[in-house]
């Protein structure tokens, strides 16, 4: 009997120890046909470089080009994260000419703005880009 009970308890033990104890996943809600193509269509896009764009209709992305403001980031700038979620800053011109080169940027510092499809907004100063965005 002793030799029974010991194995059992071992492999009670083991399928115990590995059961899985990770919460399930939310479920996510199912996009109508309108919304499936919507997105189609916004990933069927000729902008060439994909990357760059906005994941969200709501929100915009930004390309920020030159030395950033120590003093004052652009990314705590709440009058630009309310319309931005993502912000790809590049110190170098020639950084953004080398991954970047059909943007055509001449200057530095520029701010360029992308939705869904590409370039909405381009601008070399923060005023005019703040304004651009409290606009939308």
């Amino acid at each position: 009997m002793k030799k029974i009970v010991f194995p059992m308890i071992v492999g009670l033990a083991l399928l115990v120890g590995c059961q899985n104890s990770e919460p399930k996943a939310k479920e996510v809600p199912k996009q109508t046909n309108e919304e499936n193509k919507q997105a189609a269509e916004t990933t069927n896009t000729n902008f060439p470089y994909p990357n760059l764009l906005s994941e969200d209709a709501q929100f915009f992305s930004l390309l920020v080009i030159g030395e950033p403001d120590q003093d004052n980031p652009i990314e705590k700038n709440k009058k630009i994260t309310d319309k931005v979620h993502d912000i790809l800053s590049l110190p170098e011109l020639e950084m953004v000419k080398k991954a970047y080169p059909e943007l055509n940027i001449k200057s530095e510092p520029a701010y360029i703005v992308f939705d869904q499809a590409g370039v909405v907004h381009q601008s070399a100063d923060l005023e005019e880009l703040t304004t651009f965005l409290e606009k939308k």
